[in-house]
């Protein structure tokens, strides 16, 4: 590849738009670490357990589709992080941007049941007051709920009832909402415009770093040499390399492929952010170089991020490498990194390996997830999967699990299956299960039997 040379004076002419651009994209997250996965196996989704990494992972990815507005994934994301890991230090958060997801989808009851569930079991929760906001902006309904009841006839005289509303009392109330709107309305733009300030400051500071660095010089490669200086610009160099792929993806696309061939001098934070930008940028055309990272990096957490990536180019070639990371390596990173691939994998083969995880010999705190991940799904198929499991494993403790993923389906046969397992089973610990997983369903059906 020829790689032409210009002074790094011209940047500013050539990338300035793009570079702002990056900087109002690194204020809002887009350009950051790709996931870092804890060497040691804390995929708890039932239990307290300290933070690690795959669920600040999970978190990172719910995130990421708020940014991208894509509120049907980001409630779905949010609402497997809740169950999956209850006790985590961003389960309140988790909650509140599930409600949030909701109220963009106009889901507005469950929206309110969700804060309602947040304030109730985080009653100290710092986002307390967001969630409060955001209930002032979910349209207000009147729902009465009518217990049945068995009524004798009786014969009364007619009466004449007369209501009188206080029209005072009631604009009050109007007035009190109003101002509620408003003030979530001021909040929020006050963010905005914090967040802005912030981007303007570090633009602010790319530039002047710009101006005393006139010796630079700069290829597609994304070396910079300075006269007499050892100093490695890196989080300039990831801002110029955000610049090409907002101006030309395929150069973009070169020079990322570049920083992560073998003998690459770049530093692990560079490596990180090309990781980062081919996976959102470059689509299936660059799943050989995510996959060929993923099996020939020497540094392990670089190869954990990169396995990680895998999952979002929702390449079916990538299953069977997954497969073999999360099953047959002996590292928990690379194994935590592959299930959490498999888990963005939407395709029906991701949860064909992901019922083998949760049948396997590895460690259960895997395959407890691997399992959450299944029940996480849309429709039938992975109500089968989580009968499969229940069926075909006698482990008292992989039952529970499954359990509690039937009770977060709808499917008429995931409940049929509870029943069968409340009135059957000989284990009384899972016919208890069982019958609480059947009274959180609720429905006329569930009441009936219980």
């Amino acid at each position: 590849m020829k790689h032409n040379r210009v002074k790094l004076s011209l940047i500013p002419k050539i990338f300035a738009p793009a570079i702002a651009i990056a900087f109002i994209l690194l204020a809002t997250g887009v350009i950051c670490q790709a996931q870092e996965f804890s060497p040691r196996a804390r995929m708890n989704k039932f239990a307290q357990q300290p933070s690690n990494n795959s669920a600040n992972a999970m978190f990172s990815g719910g995130r990421d589709l708020i940014d991208e507005a894509q509120w049907a994934r980001a409630e779905e994301k949010f609402a497997a992080y809740v169950s999956a890991y209850p006790k985590e230090k961003n389960a309140d958060a988790a909650m509140y941007w599930m409600a949030y997801s909701q109220y963009k989808l106009n889901k507005f009851d469950k929206c309110k049941d969700t804060i309602g569930k947040l304030l109730k079991t985080y009653d100290k929760t710092s986002w307390k007051q967001d969630a409060e906001m955001l209930l002032a902006q979910v349209p207000q309904g009147t729902k009465v709920k009518v217990d049945p009841v068995v009524v004798e006839p009786v014969v009364v005289d007619p009466v004449v009832v007369s209501v009188s509303v206080d029209p005072v009392e009631v604009e009050v109330r109007t007035q009190e909402i109003q101002e509620r709107i408003a003030e979530a309305q001021a909040r929020s733009q006050e963010r905005v415009k914090e967040a802005q300030a912030r981007t303007q400051e570090r633009l602010k500071e790319a530039q002047e770093r710009m101006k005393n660095r006139t010796i630079f010089k700069y290829d597609l490669n994304m070396s910079m040499d300075e006269a007499g200086s050892d100093d490695d610009p890196c989080e300039f160099k990831i801002v110029v390399l955000q610049a090409l792929f907002q101006s030309d993806v395929q150069r973009g696309i070169a020079a990322a492929t570049e920083w992560l061939k073998p003998g690459s001098t770049q530093t692990t934070s560079c490596k990180s952010a090309a990781l980062r930008l081919l996976s959102r940028n470059g689509g299936k055309a660059v799943t050989p170089i995510i996959l060929s990272v993923a099996q020939n990096e020497t540094d392990l957490k670089l190869r954990a991020r990169a396995i990680s990536a895998l999952g979002a180019t929702n390449d079916d070639s990538v299953i069977d490498p997954l497969r073999d990371f999360a099953l047959n390596s002996p590292q928990s990173d690379i194994s935590e990194a592959a299930l959490y691939a498999l888990s963005q994998h939407t395709g029906p083969r991701a949860m064909t390996v992901l019922s083998e995880i949760a049948v396997s010999n590895k460690p259960f705190a895997l395959r407890r997830v691997a399992i959450s991940s299944i029940a996480s799904r849309q429709g039938e198929p992975p109500v089968d999967a989580l009968i499969r499991i229940y069926d075909g494993n006698q482990d008292l403790e992989t039952r529970k699990v499954v359990i509690s993923g039937l009770a977060h389906r709808r499917s008429e046969r995931a409940g049929t299956k509870l029943l069968e397992i409340a009135r059957s089973s000989e284990n009384i610990e899972l016919r208890k299960g069982a019958i609480s997983a059947v009274s959180r369903r609720g429905g006329e059906q569930a009441i009936e039997t219980l």
